[in-house]
């Protein structure tokens, strides 16, 4: 339990056969922010239907399984710091509960609901319930979507 637990891209789970308790979302909703990499969620996650407590999603645009990292920032040289500038925001009054991913139609991955957003070292970047993350690999405003992925041609 405590390897698919630690698992960030949800790809290993399980399910309890003898009446233990089964995994449980986390008390805070938080999406990482790997340097030079994916955006790692842990969280009641909502996408596509589907409810996870982990997933792997990509910003640099070239992953073959959009909205799910598959590795191809590494190929693709894509670079972004995992430290980026701290907003001095409050506490949010709930920090867990559901959080709805919708990937938009070739533009940023809409997040809605309690949602503290931290980078690789721990620092948390803000502190939200709905924000837009850059999934095309090109904003200036790295892991917020500035609209670059229009001028680019992103197809998510």
């Amino acid at each position: 339990m405590a390897i698919a637990e630690s698992c960030p891209s949800g790809a290993i789970t399980y399910i309890r056969k003898d009446g233990g308790p089964q995994e449980q979302p986390p008390v805070v909703n938080t999406v990482r922010i790997r340097e030079n990499g994916p955006l790692a969620l842990h969280a009641e996650i909502v996408l596509d239907g589907e409810t996870s407590f982990r997933a792997t999603l990509c910003r640099c645009g070239a992953s073959e399984n959009k909205p799910f990292c598959d590795g191809s920032h590494t190929k693709s040289g894509f670079t972004a710091t995992g430290e980026p500038v701290l907003k001095d925001t409050p506490a949010l009054d709930a920090r867990n509960g559901p959080l709805t991913v919708t990937p938009t139609k070739n533009g940023p991955l809409k997040l809605e609901g309690n949602l503290e957003i931290v980078t690789g070292t721990g620092h948390t970047v803000d502190r939200t319930q709905r924000t837009f993350l850059c999934r095309c690999g090109h904003s200036a405003n790295k892991p917020f979507c500035d609209g670059t992925h229009k001028k680019v041609g992103f197809v998510g």
